[in-house]
């Protein structure tokens, strides 16, 4: 998180979250919840898509 805050003020090159963005907190997660998540909703986008 510190990181992420450092990026993100940095004066130049900012780091900026895409505004179409698929937000997972894997705090508390592991790779494998993780990893279930991302298919999930590549998934979806696919149906979505068509």
């Amino acid at each position: 998180m510190e990181r992420d805050r450092a990026d993100e003020s940095r004066e130049h090159a900012p780091l900026r979250q895409a505004e179409d963005a698929i937000v997972i907190d894997s705090t508390a997660l592991d790779i494998e919840a993780v990893l279930g998540i991302m298919l999930q909703q590549v998934c979806q986008i696919q149906q979505q898509m068509g």
